[in-house]
């Protein structure tokens, strides 16, 4: 059932938005998920003491409201996530963005362990931050095992390879891929399948300090929106084998002007080759088919996913894929601006997706959020994908201009229900739930390696939130697998890989990925549950250049709650 509030708004005036504000409960409940979820907040016990700085000031200058990123990677191979975390800065008319305070770094946690962590970005060389910090990533770029680091800023970007002993050097300059624009998101994936991995960088804003201007609304000084400034085309970068890359922008046709907030390389038709989408604030979002010739074609229009179920443009912020349903397509969730509802589009396996967020029961829920970062996670491990959503308003004043609205919001969990809906369980998932925070990145990965996923939240001037998943307890437990990947031929990462998991009653998909959500970066491992399943039959993966590897397991030989690394092989 489709409430007719949603479908309105054209007229976009106030009056009518609150009237479809107090008219969200006509829209019918989902019903209740299998089993309950639970978060604990960890930040402070974990030894996380970072505070964002967004240097807000009375100029009101667009980037100090946007926040920044976050990621889970484990920098060191020592088999524990760590966690790096990206400061903004402050911002001035007369500055050139080329250092911040030493106050204002980003910071690399290293995991202990047991469950805490301890700032050594000093001992590994990242406290040279140039920019006012947006983004980061992480993947192996040249292939020797150690994970590096790329961070997008309203500045130059910054390339760190890891040189395997703890410490980072920036390559930047001898990269090439510095990038001279407003970059928020990146992603990592191998687009001409030559086992390296290439780089799309998602450009937001022509914006520049010296020619900002003051933006009002009813007479509210506010921050400026996407339509007070054109946008930046966005950058693809060639990985040429050797520690560097060529800007194949123009030639690869993907030299289009949009607003990009987020973006993910992933395969969405299954041909073997990854695809680029974009999600941009405001404008039609873009989805790059490759054409497989090392050029890329925009279908988000004949495909469904430019605008939402309206045929509107919405101001898109995060990106999650996953499988929410199990029929071996990738899906895609796409966070909106609050008073927008989010997108929920799902994949008809033959080119053509669907907006199914009113039938998913997930329309009214996001109606009044502003949602920035996103990902499809399986919480409680009973084989089936939730999702979880990062809140907070851009305007801090919102409330001066439609009461209703806050500029702290609850960040939400979905459950799955296993029949293509979801219901809201944020209440009862932990008090990080029902506190209101500005939150922004969002990134997904089991830290204390007891086979459940956890979350880590950035805000925009404010703690990160280190969310412990505590929802397997003894008396519900269910069962899980992870999935390593080592290629050889392929990218070292497997980034690209598609990778199913068949126990007796299931098969799961799951797509190896780097980037998405909104300027933040989750473990590459990737975690499958089964629930009460207690034999794995197979695990089947697609590797990025098409080969196909196959893992069968005897009765003697169970992986269930384990690790399972699977080397590329011929």
């Amino acid at each position: 059932m489709k409430n007719n509030c949603y479908l309105s708004l054209g007229a976009n005036t106030e009056t009518l938005l609150l009237t479809c504000l107090m008219l969200i409960s006509c829209v019918v409940a989902p019903a209740a998920a299998k089993t309950a979820l639970h978060f604990t907040d960890q930040t402070q016990q974990a030894g996380i003491h970072f505070k964002h700085t967004n240097g807000t000031s009375k100029q009101k200058y667009l980037p100090e409201t946007m926040g920044a990123g976050g990621l889970f990677f484990d920098y060191n191979n020592d088999g524990h996530l760590d966690i790096y975390l990206v400061n903004s800065g402050t911002l001035s008319s007369t500055s050139q963005l080329s250092s911040r305070h030493p106050d204002h770094t980003n910071v690399l946690y290293r995991n202990n362990g047991n469950g805490t962590f301890v700032d050594v970005t000093a001992e590994a060389g990242l406290q040279q931050n140039r920019g006012y910090g947006m983004g980061c990533l992480a993947a192996d770029y040249d292939n020797d095992g150690d994970p590096d680091i790329y961070l997008t800023n309203f500045g130059k970007n910054q390339l760190y390879r890891n040189n395997g002993d703890g410490t980072f050097t920036d390559v930047t300059s001898r990269a090439g891929i510095g990038d001279g624009n407003w970059s928020v998101s990146a992603s990592f994936g191998d687009f001409n399948r030559d086992g390296y991995l290439d780089l799309y960088v998602a450009n937001y804003l022509d914006y520049q300090l010296e020619t900002a201007h003051a933006c009002f609304l009813e007479g509210v000084h506010i921050y400026c929106g996407p339509h007070e400034y054109p946008g930046a085309h966005d950058t693809l970068y060639r990985n040429n084998g050797d520690g560097t890359f060529t800007d194949v922008t123009t030639r690869a046709g993907v030299h289009n002007t949009g607003k990009g907030l987020g973006t993910l390389f992933t395969d969405y038709n299954n041909d073997g080759y990854p695809d680029i989408f974009v999600a941009n604030d405001a404008v039609p979002d873009f989805l790059y088919r490759n054409n497989g010739n090392g050029t890329f074609t925009d279908v988000a229009v004949t495909a469904g996913v430019a605008y939402n179920s309206e045929g509107r443009a919405t101001a898109s912020m995060g990106i999650a894929d996953g499988d929410y349903d199990n029929d071996g397509a990738l899906d895609i969730f796409i966070t909106n601006f609050s008073l927008e509802i989010n997108s929920l589009f799902h994949n008809d396996n033959d080119g053509f997706y669907t907006m199914t967020t009113f039938e998913a029961g997930l329309a009214d829920h996001s109606f009044s959020q502003l949602g920035f970062g996103t990902q499809f996670l399986d919480a409680d491990n009973n084989g089936t994908l939730d999702i979880f959503v990062a809140n907070g308003h851009v305007w801090d004043n919102v409330s001066e201009i439609t009461p209703a609205l806050s500029y702290k919001q609850r960040c939400q969990i979905f459950g799955n229900t296993g029949q293509g809906r979801f219901t809201d369980l944020s209440d009862a998932a932990g008090a990080f739930f029902t506190h209101p925070i500005v939150a922004r990145g969002a990134a997904i990965g089991d830290y204390n390696n007891d086979g459940a996923t956890d979350i880590l939240v950035t805000t925009c001037g404010e703690t990160p939130a280190l969310l412990r998943n505590d929802s397997n307890t003894e008396t519900r437990k269910n069962n899980w697998v992870k999935i390593r990947l080592v290629g050889t031929e392929s990218n070292r990462d497997g980034i690209g890989a598609k990778v199913w998991v068949h126990t007796h009653e299931t098969t799961q998909l799951r797509e190896v990925t780097c980037g998405g959500s909104y300027a933040s970066g989750s473990e590459l491992t990737l975690l499958f549950g089964i629930g009460t399943q207690e034999t794995i039959q197979s695990i089947k993966v697609e590797w990025p250049n098409g080969y196909i590897q196959i893992v069968n397991f005897s009765s003697t030989e169970n992986p269930v709650n384990d690790t399972v690394h699977i080397t590329e092989k011929r």
